[in-house]
């Protein structure tokens, strides 16, 4: 089976610096994100110790090829993977890929502590559709083990995570089809924790809290980070398409690749856009004080205090919008760039990594990480 001993969750607890996943081959792994308008590669090398961003390429699905996390058409998918493997110009043929959406379900369970990995594995197969709610053999399965339970040492907490079979098959096909082997499947949730945990991470206070939004076509994740921790996750249903077509209008561009060109080469600056972005600056700053007063809110009792807010995604391109955020939110507002100050590969450079690196955020733990046993496969 092409997915055994690659389907693995992640972890919140799973931190530290980036060289500490990162493959020591050339030919190790790439990461690939698979949104709902783009996929974006990503692969990462470690020279002297030091990451370097050895590969990259963005290319436009069509429309309707993903929806709402799911693969519509393997074919449009396979299709533009092979266009962004001959942009990026990369040997490797080995990829790690995440799935998300409602076919991934997650809990934390309890075990007893004195298990070893292979008894938990055991015990987990034998009580899998108790904890899911779903026949085994319908899903891919995977665990991760987190901590000591706080308030009981004879226990760990456990993160059990499935995901339906077809989810997982469908980006295997997909994958195959552009000539691709699959060396990991992740989950986009857990990916995108890793990777905010990469953010700031020279300066990071391990007593900070900042809260993260990755802005997508459709949708945005919020997750909040106690330093190198996150703590909360949650999907809200906004996302940057509304504003991306709207600049597209006013300018008469042809597409959002020509949108994305005129922003690089400076043909539309910040004052061509300061009346769009203001008023999609406003809308974005009520989710994300409405997203953040619930999690403060729910958290009464603790000692949470948000430093500040990082955006990530494709939103983070425009100019100005940082600081018209910060003219509606409380909190400082920064871009995330998780890939930066790292040395990058002169055809990567040429690929406009340097601009699109805060949109690349959900890459970057899937190319450095390496595989974790799967227990059901």
């Amino acid at each position: 089976n092409a997915i055994a001993d690659t389907f693995g969750p992640g972890s919140a607890a799973r931190t530290g610096l980036i060289s500490k996943f990162m493959p020591k081959r050339r030919t190790g792994m790439f990461g690939l994100d698979i949104s709902a308008r783009r996929v974006k590669l990503l692969e990462l090398t470690l020279e002297a110790g030091q990451p370097r961003i050895a590969a990259y390429a963005s290319e436009p699905l069509a429309v309707d090829a993903v929806h709402d996390g799911q693969i519509q058409n393997a074919e449009d998918v396979a299709r533009a993977v092979r266009r962004a493997l001959a942009r990026s110009a990369t040997r490797t043929r080995r990829v790690a890929v995440a799935v998300s959406g409602p076919s991934v379900i997650s809990k934390t369970i309890r075990m007893p502590a004195d298990l070893s990995e292979t008894e938990i594995e055991q015990q987990i197969e034998v009580d899998a559709e108790i904890h899911l709610s779903q026949p085994l053999r319908d899903v891919f399965l995977d665990f991760q083990i987190l901590e000591r339970d706080p308030r009981d040492p004879r226990f760990n907490r456990v993160l059990l995570v499935a995901c339906r079979r077809e989810t997982v098959e469908l980006r295997i096909a997909a994958m195959e089809m552009a000539g691709l082997s699959v060396g990991l499947v992740d989950v986009e949730e857990y990916a995108l924790q890793n990777a905010c945990s990469l953010l700031d991470r020279t300066t990071r206070s391990e007593q900070s809290w900042f809260a993260v939004f990755d802005v997508g076509a459709l949708d945005m994740r919020l997750t909040v980070q106690h330093g190198s921790r996150s703590r909360y996750t949650r999907s809200i249903e906004f996302g940057g398409q509304a504003i991306a077509e709207r600049l597209i209008s006013r300018h008469g561009l042809a597409d959002i690749e020509q949108l994305h060109s005129h922003l690089r080469t400076g043909e539309l600056s910040q004052p061509d856009l300061a009346e769009d972005i203001a008023a999609f600056a406003r809308n974005l700053a009520t989710r994300i004080e409405q997203s953040l007063r619930f999690f403060l809110s729910a958290n009464a009792e603790s000692d949470q205090a948000i430093d500040r807010v990082v955006i990530t995604g494709g939103v983070a391109r425009y100019p100005g919008l940082a600081e018209a955020l910060g003219e509606q939110l409380p909190w400082r507002v920064t871009l995330g760039n998780p890939l930066a100050d790292m040395s990058v590969n002169a055809h990567a450079r040429r690929n406009h990594v340097d601009d699109e690196a805060p949109a690349a955020t959900l890459g970057v733990p899937q190319a450095v990480r390496e595989p974790v046993h799967a227990i059901h496969a």
